[in-house]
């Protein structure tokens, strides 16, 4: 079977996920080089490790190859392999603390500065201290209430879009989204 998408200028995430489930690996690299940078954050905004998060990124398109022939049409091609990711590290995540007794949380320093020179630095440094806080706090958050923060604000997914992902009801969203306000 001969590809047709390298003669594509611009990346048609459907016709990819065609060839795919064709049995074209043409159709496999191409998702994987369009969505492997974007996965690859979402991954680390659940879970603060890259090599796991390459690791489960690899094995959700494994899986996808290995079923490529059972796979239905994809609606929306990127919610599928976001949830697809989620899932895998939502289910490797609780295999490996069942293997682990403690896990070193790691901890950001917070600077401390005793004097400014100028407002304009004073502002960097609040903002640099905000966020440090904010990343410590979303690293004590569970994976699931970091999921919907990551789809909502940094994904711009709708909130319907959001549970289709993390295969919950809308109002389970909205619960989730409640616990962190």
């Amino acid at each position: 079977m001969k590809s047709h998408i390298s003669q594509i200028s611009f990346v048609d995430v459907d016709n990819l996920w065609k060839c795919l489930t064709e049995g074209d690996k043409n159709g496999l690299e191409g998702l994987y080089k369009y969505f492997s940078r974007a996965l690859f954050q979402h991954g680390l905004s659940l879970i603060a490790d890259q090599d796991f998060v390459q690791d489960c990124i690899q094995e959700v398109f494994i899986d996808i190859w290995k079923y490529h022939k059972s796979l239905p049409k994809a609606e929306n091609v990127k919610l599928y392999l976001f949830r697809s990711l989620s899932h895998k590290i939502f289910r490797e995540a609780k295999k490996a603390k069942k293997g682990k007794t403690s896990e070193a949380e790691i901890q950001l320093e917070m600077p401390i500065f005793t004097e400014s020179r100028e407002n304009e630095l004073i502002g960097i440094q609040r903002d640099e201290q905000l966020q440090k806080k904010m990343a410590l706090a979303m690293k004590k958050l569970p994976i699931r209430q970091k999921e919907v923060l990551q789809y909502l604000f940094f994904e711009n997914f709708s909130y319907e879009e959001t549970s289709k992902v993390m295969g919950i009801n809308l109002r389970s969203v909205i619960h989730w989204l409640g616990k962190l306000f």
